[in-house]
């Protein structure tokens, strides 16, 4: 274990973290935690990476705020509560201001956690010099100003950039990144949202319930196509409901900008169809692409896969043996808990600790729509394509009492489980407060329990947490107690 090395000189470090999104961030305090002497080192002066300033916090914020409105908005909504009101305004600023305000108050948190933990900020651009020597250029700066500071060990955790397409541009004022359609001046009347995952349906939805008329148009034949097919369906049924148009197994020929229209050219997949789609925005979420510009990764010979990844072995090192990679920039799923879990197992197996393997079947995924979508282990369809017999328990949401007394009644929970042993392969979930059930399902599945398992333990009632359990019945015997 490396312990801190008062001795050490100023400008050299046990570690140091390139980036500081949650995996270089949370990297970075473990690692002081457990006595190294860490740097971090991150290109704008605000910290939190795009998680937190263009990412998971800002389109968190404005779905919140973005659903008060829309149930205020439903004729229906409130007044079935007994609640009534004469007059709805939107105040879209004021609503751009608390999103904010609060990325502001976690990046100035997350500050206070370097200084508290003894860790260096560094802002400027990181760029390999050796193996164990970084410059930092300062932007803004002559080169006469650059850093250069050693290393011990070194993370990567520089993340990705959204993926446009070879004939759009996102300089083009009303062609639109996920970060510039999180800090917009006006709502759209029509918004051409092109992707239809997670980002998609996101800021899809945002702007629906804000008054903008949205079609999401995505090249696969069912929108979050990396979710169980059973999720699709279900949520493309609540979208249409809510007015967004869907468009699947459509491709993308061409998108032109000009005054103040976007227009997007369509090739259905299926007839060979041209459509074309007008807006005044759009939105492309089609993907991410790893951050590595101006690393210098060629000056020491750190390796790439064909899409731009940086290639890292079991222990996530680099062809490099003393600088590792985490999150977005090595692929794999894109999430802020992967790359956390990931900056935690490097840190700890530096260290001399023997940190569990990652299991990156079950890290789970959550689309933060109304009603929310949650996932972990496999999709009904992957299980078939193994020739695995299974069960297959479902309960919709709308048995349950606390749906009715809600009035969140959409959704379902779905339990797949193996049909000899009765282990857990994958749950999935549409409904209120999804995205926090589902870590039942993944610390279930961590230990391989069974439905009987889940069926067995005492849920809370009234609470959504039961439809857990009576799909667990259902897979394990296929009865349920309320349907």
């Amino acid at each position: 274990m490396i312990h801190n090395n008062k001795k050490k000189h100023n400008n050299s470090y046990d570690l140091v973290v390139i980036g500081s999104g949650p995996g270089g961030y949370i990297s970075a305090i473990r690692a002081s935690q457990l006595g190294f002497r860490t740097a971090i080192i991150e290109k704008y002066p605000k910290l939190g990476g795009t998680c937190l300033n263009v990412g998971c916090i800002p389109s968190k914020s404005l779905l919140d705020s973005s659903k008060y409105y829309f149930l205020l908005s439903k004729k229906n909504y409130y007044p079935e509560h007994g609640i009534f009101y004469n007059q709805l305004s939107l105040d879209f600023k004021k609503m751009m201001n608390r999103k904010n305000e609060i990325v502001k108050k976690i990046s100035n948190g997350v500050k206070y956690l370097m200084k508290k933990n003894n860790i260096d900020f560094y802002q400027g651009i990181a760029s390999f010099k050796k193996e164990n020597v970084i410059s930092i250029e300062k932007k803004n700066s002559s080169s006469a100003s650059d850093q250069e500071i050693q290393f011990q060990y070194c993370i990567i955790a520089t993340g990705a950039i959204p993926l446009g397409f070879p004939f759009s541009s996102f300089e083009k004022k009303r062609i639109l990144s996920s970060t510039k359609a999180l800090i917009m001046n006006e709502i759209p009347n029509r918004l051409i949202v092109i992707g239809g995952g997670a980002i998609g349906l996101e800021l899809g939805s945002i702007y629906n319930r804000l008054g903008s008329h949205v079609t999401i148009i995505d090249s696969m034949d069912r929108i979050i196509s990396n979710m169980d097919h059973s999720l699709s369906q279900e949520i493309k049924n609540i979208l249409e409901k809510s007015s967004i148009q869907i468009k699947t197994s459509s491709l993308i020929t061409n998108i032109i900008s000009k005054n103040e229209e976007v227009s997007v050219h369509v090739k259905d997949k299926n007839n060979g169809k041209e459509i074309i789609y007008i807006g005044d925005y759009c939105l492309i979420s089609v993907g991410r692409s790893p951050y590595t510009e101006n690393l210098g990764l060629e000056n020491i010979g750190i390796k790439k896969n064909k899409k731009g990844f940086i290639t890292v072995n079991d222990f996530l090192q680099s062809s490099v043996k003393n600088i590792y990679a985490i999150g977005d920039v090595i692929g794999g799923k894109m999430l802020a808990h992967k790359a956390e879990e990931e900056g935690l197992y490097v840190v700890e197996h530096i260290s001399g600790q023997k940190p569990n393997k990652i299991n990156y079947d079950l890290i789970p995924s959550i689309v933060y729509t109304f009603p929310e979508i949650s996932s972990v282990g496999n999709t009904e369809n992957e299980i078939k394509k193994r020739g695995i017999e299974y069960n297959t328990g479902f309960f919709p949401m709308k048995i349950l009492g606390r749906s009715s007394a809600s009035g969140n009644n959409e959704g379902f929970v779905k339990i797949i489980s193996h049909k000899k042993t009765d282990e857990i392969l994958g749950v999935h979930m549409i409904g209120a407060h999804v995205s926090d059930m589902i870590m039942e399902a993944t610390v279930a599945m961590e230990f391989r329990a069974s439905s009987e398992d889940i069926y067995r333990i005492c849920h809370p009632h009234p609470t959504f947490s039961e439809a857990v359990k009576e799909a667990a019945l259902l897979s394990f015997e296929n009865h349920s107690l309320h349907l």
